[in-house]
């Protein structure tokens, strides 16, 4: 019997293919137009990335997530209506506010296939709702609450200058998207394609209802997951890391 390790590392543990990590990492992209709607998805296989993603690193390790899956072909019918109706208001911001700072063919190719899954999502084999325990940090409040509680202190007091607000929102998103990340990551391993929207979100109470998430969860996001058709995934067109990465300070 092998003796364990003394770094915590799993018997027989080397380092990683640097170039399948890479692949994995880079060729990860949002699918929505090769999405394989007639394929069926077994459950194990949602059931095995999702494991992966609870992996994920979470803030004070709370594991606050849950996970909603949807398969049911009527249920999906009743999310695709909310979905394309708050598509409708979407896609004119898109043009009228974002338009005016990227109008360019990626820009017009994002926007074609976010159309397109509007119009097919009803048909998708599987969405996957992450949910959060508890509703969004109230910022303005957590810091008007933290300002009343230092009055008494003396004003050199460090205390003055935290901000608790921007704390408590960034763990509780923070604490979610790398399990989301992983996810679909588990599912690109496994032949699968995913995107996230947050088109349900506006209709988040009506949501709710249909699927009985209580009010007191947040629904994060949506995640559409199928198997995907065609090849070729790549790594995206991007500004270089170097271009966009300051050290030390920030540069203008």
């Amino acid at each position: 019997m092998s003796e364990p390790r003394r770094d915590g590392a799993a018997a027989g543990e080397g380092p990683f293919d640097v170039t399948e990590t890479d692949r994995l990492l880079t060729t990860t992209r949002s699918v929505r137009r090769r999405l394989d709607l007639d394929r069926p998805v077994p459950r194990e296989v949602v059931e095995e990335a999702l494991e992966v993603a609870v992996q994920a690193p979470t803030a004070n390790n709370h594991q606050n997530w849950r996970w909603l899956v949807v398969t049911g072909g009527t249920v999906k019918a009743e999310l695709a209506e909310m979905i394309r109706t708050s598509w409708q208001f979407h896609r004119n911001d898109m043009w009228t506010q974002a338009g005016r700072r990227r109008n360019d063919a990626q820009s017009r190719r994002n926007y074609d296939s976010a159309q397109a899954l509007s119009e097919t999502i009803a048909r998708v084999p599987v969405l996957v709702i992450p949910c959060v325990l508890g509703r969004p940090p109230d910022i303005t409040a957590i810091n008007a609450a933290w300002r009343a509680r230092m009055a008494g202190k003396a004003a050199d007091d460090p205390g003055h200058l935290v901000q608790h607000g921007e704390t408590r929102a960034s763990i509780f998103y923070g604490s979610i998207f790398p399990a989301i990340w992983s996810f679909q990551l588990a599912l690109r391993s496994r032949g699968l394609g995913s995107t996230i929207t947050c088109l349900h979100v506006p209709h988040e109470r009506q949501v709710g209802r249909l699927l009985g998430i209580p009010s007191g969860v947040t629904q994060v996001c949506m995640i559409p997951v199928a198997y995907t058709v065609g090849t070729g995934f790549r790594p995206a067109a991007r500004y270089s890391a170097k271009e966009r990465t300051y050290w030390e300070r920030w540069e203008r």
